[in-house]
Formats: C-alpha cells, structure tokens, sequence
C-alpha cells in the first residue's frame, strides 16, 4: 500500500468520502484535500470516531491558510531563509514560503499521516518539502511558522517554549491572542476553512503576529 493509498483508506473509513486534488486559488496552490461528504448527519459514534481520528491534514485551516496569503503578499520575510512550519497538517504554510522563496521548508508535525501527506502535497506543486516530527530534530532554522495551534489556551506554555528558542516565530490564529505577544498583531487576514463541513469558523478574522522579529 503506498502513502496516498493509505491517506485515502483514513479518509474514507471516517468520512465515507475520498480525497480530492483540490485548487485553492487565492494562493495559486492544489492539495489532496477532503471532498465534503453529501451527507454530513454523522451518528454521535461517527462524530466521536472522526474527532478522535481527526485528519487534520486533509483541510485547510483558515489560519493556516491565511497566514500562507501573508508569506506570499510578503515574501520578504520568508526570502532565502530556512523555515519550519510547526503543525503542519497539509503543508500548506510551508509550500507558501517556498513558493515566496524560502530556501528550505522543513514541516513540523506530530502525525505521521500529516508528513506523508506533506510530501504528497508537495508533489502535487512540484516542490520539495523536508518533514520532521519535532523541533528538537532541527537545526539552523531562521523561522518558524505556525498556524492554528496557539488558539486553545492549553497551548499557551507551547508558545513559550516556541518563543524561548529565540528563532523567530510567525503565527496565525484566528482569536485575538494579545497576551502572547508583546505587540498586536501586524495584519489582519479574511480566512474560510476548505472544506468546511462542521461549521469550523467560529471566527473568521485571522490575526497575524510576529515574535523576534
């Protein structure tokens, strides 16, 4: 069984759907993405199943998605430098600064089936993504890009070991996380969920934030 094989058998016995080559066409890119199913009145048992197992690689989360859009209208930031998109999912974040010139994008992510489909994602855009299941794996990275991870207060000591490495960090979340910054955010970004099948966008104004910068 190869690696798209095995990412659609997930798919599947937790969706009863299939993964799709998908254009996001505000940042010019194609992703192997879930297909949103017909019918979406899963059982209490589905739903506990599918959260349980959640393929959060198979979406494009809004901040993740809206923090991509801000890497390549400045790509300045991410140009020639080594980056490594932390909780990758898709990849999309990093497949952004390579496409805004990054010299090399390292995905970050806890879940072997999130780095497979990294890869295959990076196919898709003829480009070449490196994976690594932590940090600590790292070295000589400039900046580290996260997407949709700060959100949930429980992660907050997460933001401080991330800021403690003294590496920059850039980060979306779609909820105004001022007391982890020492400054607001930079930008402000429009984002929408692909596919959003649960009504996942509670908040739709992703807030950009910059540390170390």
């Amino acid at each position: 069984m190869n690696d798209l094989t095995s990412l659609r058998n997930q798919v599947e016995s937790l969706f009863h759907s299939q993964l799709l080559q998908t254009q996001v066409s505000d940042i010019e890119m194609t992703l192997w993405l879930l297909e949103a199913p017909e019918a979406q009145d899963f059982s209490p048992a589905q739903v506990e199943a599918i959260w349980s197992n959640m393929p959060y690689w198979a979406f494009v989360w809004s901040s993740g998605r809206a923090l991509a859009r801000y890497l390549l209208e400045n790509p300045q930031l991410v140009k020639d430098k080594v980056i490594a998109d932390f909780g990758a999912g898709s990849g999309v974040v990093a497949l952004a600064a390579l496409q805004a010139g990054a010299k090399r994008a390292i995905a970050v992510d806890i879940d072997p089936a999130a780095l497979c489909a990294c890869q295959e994602n990076a196919k898709l855009n003829s480009m070449h993504l490196d994976v690594a299941t932590s940090l600590d794996e790292l070295n000589q990275v400039e900046i580290i890009l996260v997407g949709d991870v700060l959100y949930d207060p429980r992660n907050h000591g997460l933001a401080q070991q991330l800021f403690n490495q003294k590496t920059a960090v850039i980060w979306a979340e779609s909820r105004a996380q001022t007391k982890l910054s020492e400054y607001g955010p930079v930008a402000s970004i429009e984002g929408e969920t692909l596919p959003n099948i649960g009504g996942f966008d509670e908040h739709k104004t992703i807030h950009i934030y910059h540390h170390g910068l």
